[in-house]
Protein backbone atom coordinates (compact mmCIF):
# COMPACT_ATOMS: atom_id res chain seq x y z
CA UNK A 1 0.00 0.00 0.00
CA UNK A 2 1.27 3.58 -1.18
CA UNK A 3 1.17 6.74 0.81
CA UNK A 4 -0.39 9.83 -0.43
CA UNK A 5 1.50 12.64 -0.64
CA UNK A 6 -0.12 14.42 2.44
CA UNK A 7 0.81 11.02 4.20
CA UNK A 8 4.14 11.32 2.40
CA UNK A 9 4.93 14.27 4.07
CA UNK A 10 3.49 14.33 7.48
CA UNK A 11 5.40 10.66 8.11
CA UNK A 12 8.84 12.78 7.72
CA UNK A 13 8.17 14.15 11.34
CA UNK A 14 8.07 12.31 14.70
CA UNK A 15 5.12 11.36 16.41
CA UNK A 16 4.67 14.36 19.61
CA UNK A 17 5.49 17.51 16.63
CA UNK A 18 3.32 20.30 16.64
CA UNK A 19 0.86 20.83 13.70
CA UNK A 20 -1.74 23.49 12.93
CA UNK A 21 -4.73 22.13 11.02
CA UNK A 22 -7.07 24.28 8.71
CA UNK A 23 -10.49 22.85 7.36
CA UNK A 24 -13.22 23.70 5.44
CA UNK A 25 -12.03 26.98 4.03
CA UNK A 26 -10.74 28.08 7.67
CA UNK A 27 -14.24 27.36 9.26
CA UNK A 28 -12.19 24.56 11.69
CA UNK A 29 -8.63 25.59 12.74
CA UNK A 30 -7.09 23.37 15.14
CA UNK A 31 -3.63 23.02 16.76
CA UNK A 32 -2.40 19.53 18.01
CA UNK A 33 0.48 17.00 18.07
CA UNK A 34 1.48 13.95 15.96
CA UNK A 35 0.00 10.76 18.04
CA UNK A 36 0.89 8.24 15.48
CA UNK A 37 0.76 6.99 11.69
CA UNK A 38 -1.70 3.74 10.94
CA UNK A 39 -2.82 1.80 8.38
CA UNK A 40 -6.85 1.62 8.13
CA UNK A 41 -9.49 1.32 5.51
CA UNK A 42 -13.21 2.75 4.05
CA UNK A 43 -14.95 0.13 6.39
CA UNK A 44 -16.43 -1.46 3.68
CA UNK A 45 -16.26 -4.98 3.19
CA UNK A 46 -12.95 -6.28 1.41
CA UNK A 47 -14.98 -7.66 -1.59
CA UNK A 48 -17.07 -4.27 -2.36
CA UNK A 49 -15.48 -2.96 -5.40
CA UNK A 50 -15.25 0.75 -3.54
CA UNK A 51 -13.28 -0.79 -0.53
CA UNK A 52 -10.25 1.11 -0.31
CA UNK A 53 -6.86 1.01 2.43
CA UNK A 54 -4.90 4.08 3.04
CA UNK A 55 -2.81 5.71 5.62
CA UNK A 56 -4.09 8.03 8.53
CA UNK A 57 -2.87 10.51 10.98
CA UNK A 58 -4.57 10.75 14.43
CA UNK A 59 -3.68 13.89 15.56
CA UNK A 60 -4.37 15.03 19.46
CA UNK A 61 -5.77 18.08 19.47
CA UNK A 62 -3.88 21.12 21.44
CA UNK A 63 -5.78 23.46 20.89
CA UNK A 64 -8.77 24.85 18.96
CA UNK A 65 -8.26 28.11 17.24
CA UNK A 66 -11.81 28.40 15.26
CA UNK A 67 -14.99 26.19 15.20
CA UNK A 68 -17.32 27.98 13.06
CA UNK A 69 -19.37 24.97 12.38
CA UNK A 70 -19.36 23.93 15.69
CA UNK A 71 -18.01 20.18 14.71
CA UNK A 72 -17.53 17.77 17.70
CA UNK A 73 -14.21 18.54 19.06
CA UNK A 74 -12.84 18.84 22.09
CA UNK A 75 -9.02 19.68 23.96
CA UNK A 76 -7.06 15.95 24.05
CA UNK A 77 -9.39 14.42 22.01
CA UNK A 78 -7.55 12.10 18.85
CA UNK A 79 -8.53 13.39 14.94
CA UNK A 80 -8.04 10.98 12.06
CA UNK A 81 -6.80 12.70 8.59
CA UNK A 82 -6.03 10.93 5.86
CA UNK A 83 -6.72 10.51 1.61
CA UNK A 84 -10.65 10.67 3.16
CA UNK A 85 -10.34 13.39 5.60
CA UNK A 86 -7.75 16.18 4.11
CA UNK A 87 -7.24 19.50 5.90
CA UNK A 88 -6.35 22.45 3.34
CA UNK A 89 -4.03 23.29 5.22
CA UNK A 90 -1.23 22.10 7.64
CA UNK A 91 1.68 23.84 9.05
CA UNK A 92 4.20 23.28 11.58
CA UNK A 93 4.99 25.68 14.59
CA UNK A 94 7.28 28.21 12.91
CA UNK A 95 4.41 28.72 9.96
CA UNK A 96 6.18 26.25 7.47
CA UNK A 97 3.97 24.66 5.34
CA UNK A 98 3.92 20.82 5.39
CA UNK A 99 1.03 20.09 3.19
CA UNK A 100 -1.16 22.48 1.22
CA UNK A 101 -4.21 20.99 -0.61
Amino acid sequence: MDMDEMMREISKYPNGTYLKLECEDGQLVLEGIIDTIYETDNRLDEEDIRYREFYACAVKIKKIIQNLKDKDCNINDLIEISVENQPALITLYDGSIVWKK
